[in-house]
């Protein structure tokens, strides 16, 4: 019974956060957008989807707009090819063309910015939708998923790249446990003041 009352809260959620008419193709629009400290943007890039799983929790828990970083060239399914050319992009500096841009960020007052670590570093996507967006005076909530480094380099990755935003505590999933981290997620949230305690 308890099954059954679960599937329906999530097909009720999942209809009313797309009921929107005005939405925009890339962006979901859910009821509640604003949070006490702005209006909060989920933006995230993922290869394997692991990094997909959190932002999908976050979206649940907090009715954030919500929008997937797409390189122009789509990286490989292969393994061994995606760690060839991200070293690559890494290693040279090299910022991959996106399909993603977001007209309207002035919009918003807060980025949750989530990326799986590549050798120790953000995602080139990452990189080159941070490095394409006037940033200045936004926070920056970042939240990654990982193979055992933690977050590694790339908090320092978004301070140069946005040294002008405040760069809010972050948050290290291990890549196998994102379809568990709801709790984890929901406490990062509250401790920086985007869901209620």
């Amino acid at each position: 019974m308890n099954k059954i009352k679960y599937l329906l809260a999530m097909l009720l959620l999942v209809f009313t956060s797309c009921s929107d008419g005005n939405a925009n193709e890339n962006v979901s629009s859910p009821q509640n957008q604003t949070t006490e400290t702005g209006k909060a943007l989920i933006v995230y890039f993922s290869w394997s989807g692991n990094t997909r799983t959190v932002a999908n929790i976050i979206h649940e828990l907090t009715g954030c707009d919500m929008i997937e970083i797409e390189a122009e060239e789509p990286y490989s399914d292969v393994y061994n090819e995606v760690t060839a050319r991200a070293r690559q992009e890494l290693d040279n500096n090299i910022f991959p063309t996106l399909q993603t841009q977001v007209e309207n960020m002035d919009k918003y007052d807060i980025l949750i910015v989530g990326t799986p670590i590549w050798s120790s570093r953000l995602a080139p996507p990452v990189k080159s939708f941070l490095a394409s967006h006037d940033l200045s005076g936004k926070k920056i909530l970042p939240f990654c998923t990982h193979g055992g480094s933690g977050t590694a380099r790339s908090v320092d990755n978004i301070r140069d790249l946005c040294p002008d935003s405040e760069i809010l505590q972050p948050l290290a999933i291990y890549g196998s446990h994102a379809g568990s981290s709801e709790n984890e997620v929901r406490q990062w949230l509250q401790n920086a003041g985007l869901l209620d305690r």
